[in-house]
């Protein structure tokens, strides 16, 4: 659905797509593709989602705006809590390793000379492997590269290296900034 003012769903109530009440939108990021899906948000899962569906996590669900069906009084999810499920608890690669999607999410990101490049937030779900993951950077990045802020940068799965406490990347700041603005015109 295009998202017309993403800052009034803030602290709205999210119900699935059967009406099951999950929480509710906490936070709003800029998408890397203004179109399509334009806006990702972070949910916080109410106890019930908490202890009974996303492992107990606090930690923000993020859901991209192709999930939203319709906004009224609540947002309206086009998705099931089950499909939720298999990509929120689903495993990604890692460099030689696999990580479930729910312990990546606000970790810090490092490049491969260890420089800060910001928080994972997000992943675009797909039935096959997930394609992109969502990078809040941090500040001085968007500043230094004149790209707005609260924007959630893409990164390719193929790029994470190492995952322990922090998230490594095999590329350089200055390779992410040529990638970004090459393929996303940053």
């Amino acid at each position: 659905m295009k998202i017309q003012n993403p800052k009034e769903l803030v602290g709205k109530e999210v119900v699935d797509a059967n009406g099951n009440t999950i929480g509710w939108i906490d936070k709003k990021w800029n998408s890397w593709n203004q179109e399509h899906p334009g806006w990702f948000f972070g949910i916080k899962p109410n106890e019930n989602t908490r202890n009974n569906f996303f492992i107990g996590t606090h930690k923000l669900f993020p859901i991209y705006s192709d999930y939203i069906r319709e906004v009224s009084q609540h947002v309206m999810l086009n998705k099931t809590m089950d499909e939720l499920c298999r990509f929120w608890n689903k495993t990604i690669p890692c460099g030689p390793t696999k990580c479930p999607t729910d312990q990546l999410v606000e970790m810090p990101v490092f490049d491969k000379n260890y420089s800060r490049v910001g928080t994972f937030q997000s992943f675009i779900a797909s039935e096959g492997p997930t394609q992109q993951y969502g990078i809040l950077l941090d500040p001085y990045l968007y500043e230094t590269w004149n790209i707005p802020f609260n924007t959630l940068m893409p990164v390719p799965t193929n790029y994470i290296t190492y995952v322990k406490d922090t998230i490594t990347l095999d590329k350089t700041l200055d390779e992410l900034k040529e990638y970004w603005k090459k393929y996303h015109q940053f």
